[in-house]
């Protein structure tokens, strides 16, 4: 198994819950069929998801369909609940969907490389080799201080500079501001000029138009002369805390980003906000760093010792 970077990063780490799927077709342990995700499979995951309390951003039905084609998910039932899919570096997983012991660990590895998200390393104590990858951890953030940019000056700067110089306005993303937020995602699109099979612009506008199906809620940011700047997408995960899937805005507003994030936490009604993870990109991690997490997420893989 090609578990990455092993190494801790600098940052305090805050570990809790749990997470899984499988591949097309195959008969899997618990019984059964691995079924590709629908929307009719959303009440029976959540309640399943709701029940295990995981901090971990894959615990939420709304990320688990927007990435199924990118983590071939299946969803298998029986008496143990679990997805199956590919990590994001090409890892065969299961993700648990009940608390599990040794024993139903063992039962599904026989299927796949190994199980993840598990929030913790409990397993290590059974004999499994468990390990993280860094680029897998999610960045997550006191909302309270977020609202003030606490400890983000360079960012708090760029905030009030577009305050000052754009007069902004926030409002929940709605169907009559729906259009507005496409414009800013087809104007993201154009800056960062990459191909859109190479970036997340897909599950973005599905997102988008089926944000009340996967119980997503948002803020759109516009400026004062009512330009499109900037929106977000957030869904709720199992542990309670906010979780932003997807935040997009043109680069002509470089303080409309920090701005909305302020914004978001200051009214989310939430204590702790979930920015997911980096994917190893230096981009990414850069600007999740900036905003002061107030620590990351562990991932945790585990499998049979002398397999993946």
């Amino acid at each position: 198994m090609d578990a990455g970077r092993h190494g801790q990063r600098r940052l305090p780490v805050r570990s809790d819950g749990a997470s899984g799927t499988l591949m097309g077709g195959e008969a899997v342990a618990g019984g059964g069929l691995g079924l590709p995700l629908s929307l009719d499979m959303r009440e029976r995951i959540e309640a399943l998801i709701a029940l295990l309390r995981s901090p971990l951003s894959e615990y939420g039905f709304a990320n688990l369909w927007l990435f199924r084609d990118r983590h071939d998910y299946r969803f298998v039932d029986g008496d143990l609940p679990h997805l199956i899919g590919r990590t994001y570096d090409g890892v065969r997983h299961a993700m648990p969907l009940v608390p599990i012991d040794a024993e139903s660990a063992a039962r599904l590895l026989d299927c796949v490389d190994c199980l993840y998200p598990l929030a913790d390393d409990a397993l290590a104590q059974a004999g499994y080799d468990v390990r993280w990858n860094d680029d897998d951890a999610d960045y997550v953030y006191r909302a309270e201080t977020l609202a003030q940019l606490g400890g983000a000056k360079a960012k708090r700067a760029q905030a009030r500079a577009f305050e000052a110089e754009q007069a902004p306005i926030a409002e929940p993303l709605s169907d009559a501001n729906l259009a507005a937020a496409r414009v800013v995602l087809d104007g993201w699109l154009a800056d960062v000029g990459r191909d859109p099979d190479a970036t997340d612009l897909d599950a973005c506008r599905e997102a988008l138009a089926r944000r009340e199906a996967l119980g997503l809620d948002g803020l759109l940011v516009t400026t004062g002369a009512r330009a499109p700047a900037a929106f977000l997408l957030a869904g709720t995960n199992a542990d309670g805390s906010r979780v932003v899937h997807f935040a997009k805005g043109r680069r002509i507003h470089a303080g409309a980003y920090p701005w909305m994030f302020a914004r978001f936490a200051a009214t989310c009604g939430v204590a702790i906000v979930n920015f997911e993870q980096d994917l190893g990109k230096p981009g990414f991690a850069q600007a999740k760093r900036a905003l002061a997490p107030m620590g990351q997420l562990r991932k945790y893989r585990a499998s049979k010792r002398g397999g993946a």
